[in-house]
């Protein structure tokens, strides 16, 4: 974004004027505002991230469990890692797209 200087640079004049004045003072709010919001929109991103983070690491934790029972008692088959990995890239996918993140 310019500044209002680089704005008015070819008419430094321009900027005495009350109105100029007025309208320079309601551009420097307008761009204090779009830089909160482009802040909470960076750290909306991270709370996603930091979420989907935990999921991950949970749905390993709890597949790895799921296959050391299945080998250890033998009720039931093991996992296929091949389409877990799938499925979590999958995940990750929709993820990243329903929360606008990116990669």
């Amino acid at each position: 974004m310019k500044t209002s200087f680089e704005i008015f640079q070819n008419n430094p004049e321009l900027l005495e004027t009350s109105s100029v004045k007025e309208l320079i003072s309601e551009y420097e709010k307008v761009c204090d505002a779009l830089i909160d919001l482009q802040q909470l929109t960076e750290m909306s991103k991270e709370k996603y991230l930091k979420i989907l983070l935990h999921e991950i690491r949970e749905s390993i934790s709890m597949e790895l469990k799921r296959d050391l029972e299945a080998e250890r008692f033998g009720e039931s088959e093991r996992v296929n890692f091949k389409n877990a990995t799938e499925n979590l890239r999958n995940y990750i996918a929709d993820y990243c797209r329903d929360h606008k993140i990116y990669l």
